[in-house]
């Protein structure tokens, strides 16, 4: 369903511009504990905390360390190195973002948020300790001072093995992340973001399956998210077919390209899974034709965003993060300014749905 189009709409949705600029001050909101700086962010992992249970799959629903089902809901924020790159845009730092999205007194209520991580920041030459030290444990932390989940999503967009990403360097970025949080519950290990070629199940299977493997040796109970070929559409080959491990949830993406949001269209492409396997949409978003869309994304809240929410809300059984918390990176839910979108653009409607349920 999806066409070369999606490849050039996605690389323009992380886009890099001409440099990134230091994080600035990063301080939670709320008065909560949290780093004063990414760039000051400690050398160490970030602290367990009991405040939030550990996280199973039970049949195809995701539970707690009671057994009790449990929904994930939220949004997904922009990779924090590309956090001040939009030169129109009114900068606020990413610790700002993640405490207003999941602040009830702000009328937000994320239960989690997903943080993309990349390393495609221009002439930079930060190793990926530093990456995880600067982008990554800070919010990690904040993440666990503020009592809920953090999805850490190693956010590439290609093609994966022979002339795409090689699995040595996926294994090398889990090799290092996954023991660095094995002992919080808090944080969920989205593997790959958005493989796209070889369009095979088979062959995504056999390439991350060694990855999987060694994150399992490395930390045993984090839930992990699981994508899949093109722009992580194909979860149905895991029906099947899973991915050994344990505790694993599979990763759908959905944007109105791929069609309207009924129940015809998305029973096959995900829906029916979710009666067999847990799900989790860890993107979707629409916002109208115009500056805030792109041919991918372009949709309206009465004509997809809504038959969308009547279709999950109907399945509790299926998590979910809507793209993106931003102000920049389509579809964003707020404009350059901050001010959220509403109407047929998706920020208010998202901001409503999220109260309803998870309030």
């Amino acid at each position: 369903m999806l066409t070369s189009m999606r490849t050039s709409a996605k690389r323009s949705l992380r886009k890099v511009l001409t440099t990134v600029a230091a994080l600035a001050a990063v301080t939670a909101a709320l008065a909560l504990p949290g780093p004063a700086s990414a760039d000051e962010a400690p050398a160490s992992a970030p602290e367990a905390s009991a405040a939030v249970p550990w996280l199973a799959t039970e049949g195809n629903r995701v539970v707690d360390s009671s057994g009790n089902p449990v929904t994930l809901r939220g949004v997904s924020m922009i990779g924090p190195r590309h956090n001040y790159e939009c030169t129109e845009c009114n900068p606020q730092p990413m610790a700002d973002h993640i405490a207003r999205a999941t602040d009830p007194a702000r009328g937000w209520h994320s239960n989690v948020v997903r943080l993309p991580v990349t390393e495609w920041a221009p002439n930079d030459s930060l190793s990926l300790e530093d990456n995880i030290a600067q982008h990554v444990d800070p919010y990690v932390q904040q993440a666990v001072d503020l009592g809920v989940y953090i999805i850490v999503d190693f956010h590439r967009v290609q093609d994966y093995g022979t002339g795409g990403v090689p699995q040595d360097l996926v294994r090398e970025f889990w090799e290092y992340v996954a023991p660095r949080y094995a002992d919080i519950p808090n944080v969920l290990y989205e593997v790959y973001n958005e493989p796209i070629n070889p369009d095979s199940w088979a062959q995504w299977k056999s390439y991350i399956q060694p990855v999987v493997d060694r994150v399992r040796a490395l930390a045993p109970d984090n839930l992990i998210l699981m994508g899949s070929p093109q722009w992580s559409t194909r979860l149905n080959g895991a029906v099947n077919d899973p991915i050994a491990g344990g505790n694993i949830v599979y990763v759908y993406h959905l944007y109105p390209n791929q069609g309207a949001a009924t129940a015809a269209i998305l029973d096959p492409k995900f829906g029916n899974a979710a009666e067999q396997i847990p799900v989790f949409l860890s993107e979707f978003g629409w916002n109208p034709a115009g500056e805030w869309s792109d041919p991918v994304t372009e949709g309206t809240t009465s004509g997809w965003g809504a038959p969308l929410r009547e279709y999950l809300d109907a399945r509790p059984h299926i998590n979910w993060t809507a793209w993106a918390f931003d102000n920049y990176w389509k579809p964003q839910m707020y404009d350059h300014d901050w001010n959220l979108l509403g109407g047929e653009y998706q920020g208010q409607f998202i901001k409503q749905w999220l109260a309803e349920l998870n309030g």
